[in-house]
Formats: C-alpha cells, structure tokens, sequence
C-alpha cells in the first residue's frame, strides 16, 4: 500500500461531496424560502409611501411612530396613520412576523386603496358649499328704479329737469313741514322752500288729512317762497309750475298765482277742483323762469274763486339744456 492512498477513498470523498451538496441547497432552499419575506420587509416593500416612507422590517414606521404602538407586525386597524385611520384596514391582514405582507406591500395599494378615507372621502362641507345661495341677498327678485318718468316729472309735464317738494305733517291743525324729494337743476346751490305771511304770528298749518292725503293750507294772505338757481341752463324752453292738491273750500274751485322778477302768471281760474282726490293742477310760467339765474325766488299764492287751496306737493318741471 503506497502512501497518502487509502482503498475505499474514491467512494468516501463522493459521498461527503454529496452531504455538503445537499447541505448547500438547503441552506439555499431556507435563504429563499423561509428568510425571503423578511429581507422583502426589511428592505423591499415599504408602506408604498404612505405609512410616512418607514419599512416594516422591525422599523418604527408612520413618520417615526410606531404603526399601533408595535411594530408593524399587527394589523393596522383602527390605528390612525399619522392621526387619520387608513380606513380600517389592515396592512394586508398578515403579520409581518415571518411572513410577508400578502405578497404586495400593505394591501396592495397605498393604505387600503385610498388616500386617507377619514379626511379625503367625506362630502363638501355642506355649511358653505351645498347650500343655496344667499336668500337674503341673490334669491330675490332685483330691484328697478326706474325713477319718476319724462326727466323726472311726475306731474305729467316734459321736462329735462325737475324741482320737487312735499308739504307734510302730523295731524289737523299741526304745523307743515317741507320734504324736499327732488332737484336735478345742474346748480343746487340755491335750494330752499318755505311758507309766510303778511299776518303776525303766522305758522304753517297742515291740513285736509281725511279727504286725501292732506298738506299746507294756502288761503288769504300765506303765501310758499321757492328758492332755486337756473344758473348753468343755456336755454329754458319751457317751464311748468303744478301743485298737487285742491281747492279748501266747499262751495267753489280756485287756482294759483306765482310771481318772480323775471315774470308773474297764473293758473287759469277756477282750474283747481274742490272736490277729492287730489290731482296734478299744471300751468306755463316759461317768461317768469329764464335761464341763467341763480338767484330766482318764486312766490306762489291761492287764486280765485276760492282764495283757498290745500298743497301736498309743488313741482317745477323745465325743459331746458
């Protein structure tokens, strides 16, 4: 027998190269199949970003906190991914604890298929979004002024511009007082209304507050003084002097009367009816309102028969540019 050869040794080296074959594809077989899952964790499939970029592999994920207070071995329900729940589903339904999670990284979707249901998958709010509109203020029908017609006169005379007042008060017998409702003149400036007489103590009265609308009671020697300006009107073409109202007497009509420097007139007698309702009494006063004066001062008296009449309204419509 040589040295260094021993009989049998062929056949005792083969089947130790056997055993460490086997042994290697064991070790291969375990490495693939058993500890797969767990490199997967650790390193492949993290939370598909949502769980905050953290792995599962024994890590704290959710953006540093721990997926239930535990490591993402557990399941994911009711467990809020950063303060929000991930719908209540859990991450694949199996543990991370030797197994992977289903195969895909927590369930397949970023946190159970939807991005966080608890704040995304809620209707608008409902406050301010669903309701209708402002009721208050867009609801409604909008609302026109079409604004008195012809220039502003409602007296029915044409005009471009318009001077307009109102005598009120309280109760018969109470002191009038002006509402001023309209001056569309190019210059305001000058614009003043009130009543007088040539009696001592005299007060505005009002009255007639029961057949119409009532108003100042204009008789003997009362008189209304209107102070306006027709400065800036190139041109008067014509001007209308009208009251609203009616004769204060029982048995006759009337009229009115008006005076400037420029010009006087009057309405024509007896024109003023006595009898209610009141109606708009017009008459032409072009020659006593010229343009270009901005100091014109109008006086209007009661005319005959009656001598008396109760005002509710005067307007003074020009035609004029």
């Amino acid at each position: 027998m040589r040295a260094g050869v021993h009989y049998g040794g062929p056949v005792r080296t083969s089947s130790f190269m056997i055993r460490v074959t086997l042994a290697c594809a064991l070790m291969t077989v375990c490495a693939l199949g058993c500890g797969a899952s767990d490199v997967n964790d650790a390193s492949v499939s993290p939370d598909a970003g949502a769980d905050g970029g953290g792995s599962d592999g024994g890590l704290p994920s959710d953006a540093g906190d721990l997926d239930g207070g535990a490591l993402d071995g557990g399941s994911d329900s009711g467990v809020s991914d950063g303060g929000v729940s991930d719908s209540g589903v859990s991450d694949g339904g199996v543990s991370d604890g030797g197994g992977s999670d289903g195969g895909v990284s927590d369930g397949g979707a970023s946190d159970a298929g939807g991005m966080d249901a608890g704040t995304d998958a809620g209707p608008p709010d409902a406050g301010h979004d669903a309701g209708p509109p402002d009721a208050g203020h867009d609801a409604g029908p909008p609302r026109v002024d079409a604004g008195p017609p012809l220039g502003g006169c409602i007296s029915g005379a044409a005009g471009t511009h318009v001077v307009r007042f109102q005598w009120a008060g309280t109760t018969s017998g109470s002191t009038a007082y002006v509402r001023y409702e309209a001056n569309t003149l190019p210059d305001t400036s000058r614009w003043r209304v009130s009543a007088a007489s040539s009696s001592i103590g005299y007060r505005p009265v009002f009255g007639d507050p029961f057949l119409g609308e009532g108003g100042l009671e204009l008789s003997g020697t009362v008189f209304i003084d209107v102070e306006l300006s027709t400065d800036m009107l190139s041109r008067v073409s014509n001007a209308t002097i009208a009251i609203y109202g009616r004769s204060y007497n029982t048995t006759s009509s009337g009229s009115f009367t008006w005076q400037t420097v420029s010009g006087t007139g009057a309405s024509p007698r007896g024109g003023v009816s006595n009898v209610a309702p009141y109606r708009w009494y017009g008459a032409d006063a072009t020659a006593a309102l010229p343009a270009g004066d901005s100091g014109t001062l109008l006086r209007i008296r009661a005319g005959g028969p009656s001598n008396a009449l109760v005002v509710n309204r005067v307007e003074i419509c020009f035609d004029a540019r």
